[in-house]
């Protein structure tokens, strides 16, 4: 069965938590730790969140813009390094 998943850039730009807003998840409230990835929404403007509750954040909170996304961009084909 085929499936719709969501392709996340794989570029790290390593970030000090000192140079953020808040040193906390926007989501969760919980610091960020040592080397924690981190998003933000493309949504909204929940601020920096673990990458972990992103996934969770904009599928349930998002998800007619989420649906909207993937019907968009249904018939691009991805590149052979993708």
């Amino acid at each position: 069965m085929t499936k719709n998943i969501l392709w996340r850039e794989g570029w790290i730009k390593p970030l000090l938590t000192e140079s953020l807003p808040s040193e906390k998840c926007g989501i969760c409230n919980r610091e960020f730790g040592e080397l924690d990835f981190v998003t933000s929404c493309e949504f909204c403007e929940i601020g920096i969140i673990h990458d972990i509750c992103a996934n969770n954040h904009i599928s349930t909170t998002h998800a007619k813009e989420l649906g909207e996304k993937i019907n968009k961009h249904k018939e691009k084909q991805l590149h052979s390094f993708q």
